[in-house]
């Protein structure tokens, strides 16, 4: 009788590759033989101090189950015994300490039970449960009939964690691959239809010609993308982008870097290369931080833009380039051009269409966006099986900061909360100083100034006006007027402001 049994709950067992079908199968089949109300599978899991449990059958249905219990150390201590028994019979859940407090947990009214360890080589796989909803339910002969049958259940076991692993790897390939594509192109913009919506009608508008635009904002605000959407949606957008921080090159190597150079032009130049703007050629260059280059480098910047041609260095002949020039700067050309430090003709060149995006904390409806954004790339890059939770307090303490980074801070805010607790609650921690409090009439918002950074030396009050007006005309990139404007961000009469400016020897 005993091996006809082991013949039929094996073949039951075989029937199908799913686990939940093979179950029931085999329930369907056991229950004939032992007094049981059901079966569950679940496996030890050392590296996170729990025991997951894979599915469950009973007379009303079969579930796939992800549910997983924290076990204490010393229940810990106790699974980790090798001299454990293979199978056990437990009449009364109260008798066993790591049963008793894990298994009511997914399975209510759960009585009594056999146990069967299910082994891969020498390690402990986890257990199969035959319970009742009674108590005394088993004797040792249910236990001879059931035991031939670890073997079997550890196989399928294996191979049903294997398919899992394989099924949220390529779930986690397939978001990863998802977020790439997001990444990567650059039409997709966060708060196009919100925050961003002028900046992406000025867009569309110049996308499609061939005019040089200069992208205007703080530093972290975005430019680069806005350059990237300002690519893709012109008629260059199969053609190269390439991208230079101009203030990342040495100023001994910016003419080599940009316009290339002939073999032996100077030592070490033992073949020809070709520059930044040949590579662009029947594309788009994008010049970051155009305010960084030095006055030589601008003069023949200009007449790249001027003629459509350049001269690698130690060459003699003009190079013909189609090509779509980009520049961005967070600093106030304007006045660069009053103080000779940028050359008024290039600055005429560049700003046929000037394009200023908002700082982060004039657009803070398109924070939520963003960051729902970031956690899914930054859950990527760190291979999170969820997406950890954001509080709508924490949230609301991201909408209320005075962001002087703008969304480069808000990625690092982010990131620093998800390695600190990569399962969520996110905290973000962030520091008084330059927090944003709505004001009384919610129109205006106040900045709060910790004076406790100032010495005890104090400066003539026109010297800190004269600083603060600067630094506002720096981070609307010099504008004074209209939205945005430094005269908004200041609360006062453009008129008095530009008078103040004058007065004070700003303008």
């Amino acid at each position: 009788m005993q091996k006809q049994f082991y013949f039929e709950a094996t073949q039951r067992l075989c029937s199908s590759l799913e686990l939940e079908q093979s179950l029931r199968a085999y329930f369907e089949y056991v229950r004939q033989h032992l007094p049981i109300d059901g079966i569950y599978l679940n496996i030890y899991r050392p590296e996170y101090g729990d025991i997951q449990f894979l599915a469950h059958v009973d007379e009303a249905q079969t579930t796939a189950l992800n549910k997983q219990v924290k076990i204490s150390a010393e229940m810990e201590a106790l699974l980790s015994q090798p001299d454990r028994p293979v199978i056990r019979i437990i009449n009364d859940l109260e008798h066993d300490q790591v049963t008793g407090f894990v298994a009511p947990q997914v399975i209510p009214n759960i009585q009594s039970v056999i146990l069967l360890r299910m082994l891969s080589g020498n390690t402990h796989l986890g257990v199969v449960g035959f319970y009742a909803k009674q108590k005394a339910q088993f004797c040792h002969r249910h236990a001879e009939l059931i035991e031939p049958h670890k073997d079997t259940l550890s196989l399928i076991t294996a191979f049903n964690l294997k398919g899992r692993n394989l099924l949220r790897a390529n779930q986690a390939l397939t978001q990863q691959n998802r977020l790439l594509k997001q990444a990567f192109n650059p039409c997709g913009v966060i708060g196009a239809d919100s925050g961003l919506k002028r900046v992406m009608t000025q867009v569309e508008a110049i996308a499609k010609l061939h005019t040089s635009v200069l992208i205007l904002g703080e530093t972290g605000c975005g430019k680069e993308v806005i350059a990237n959407a300002v690519h893709c949606k012109s008629q260059r957008a199969d053609k190269p982008f390439i991208k230079v921080n101009c203030g990342a090159i040495p100023e001994s190597l910016i003419d080599s870097e940009l316009f290339g150079y002939e073999k032996g032009a100077f030592t070490g130049a033992e073949h020809r290369k070709a520059g930044f703007f040949e590579q662009a050629n029947g594309g788009t260059i994008f010049l970051d931080e155009i305010g960084e280059l030095p006055l030589s480098v601008q003069v023949r910047l200009l007449r790249v833009l001027q003629n459509g041609t350049i001269t690698r260095v130690g060459g003699f002949d003009a190079i013909n380039l189609d090509i779509r020039v980009i520049a961005a700067t967070h600093r106030n050309l304007q006045a660069m051009v009053k103080k000779q430090t940028f050359r008024e003709d290039l600055w005429y060149r560049l700003a046929v269409f000037p394009i200023e995006i908002p700082s982060l904390r004039q657009r803070r409806s398109d924070i939520p966006l963003l960051v729902q954004h970031f956690i899914e790339v930054l859950a990527a890059k760190f291979n999170l099986d969820k997406l950890p939770r954001v509080s709508s307090e924490q949230l609301d303490s991201l909408n209320h900061y005075h962001w002087p980074g703008n969304v480069r801070e808000l990625i690092n805010v982010l990131e620093r909360a998800m390695i600190e607790a990569p399962e969520g609650p996110l905290n973000f921690n962030l520091t008084q100083v330059d927090k944003v409090e709505p004001a009384a009439s919610g129109k205006h918002e106040t900045i709060i100034i910790d004076p406790s950074h100032a010495s005890d030396k104090l400066v003539p009050l026109d010297v800190m006006v004269s600083k603060y007006i600067a630094h506002a005309m720096r981070i609307t990139g010099g504008k004074l007027y209209g939205p945005g404007g430094a005269a908004e961000m200041l609360d006062i009469n453009p008129n008095t402001l530009r008078s103040k400016m004058k007065k004070l020897g700003l303008c």
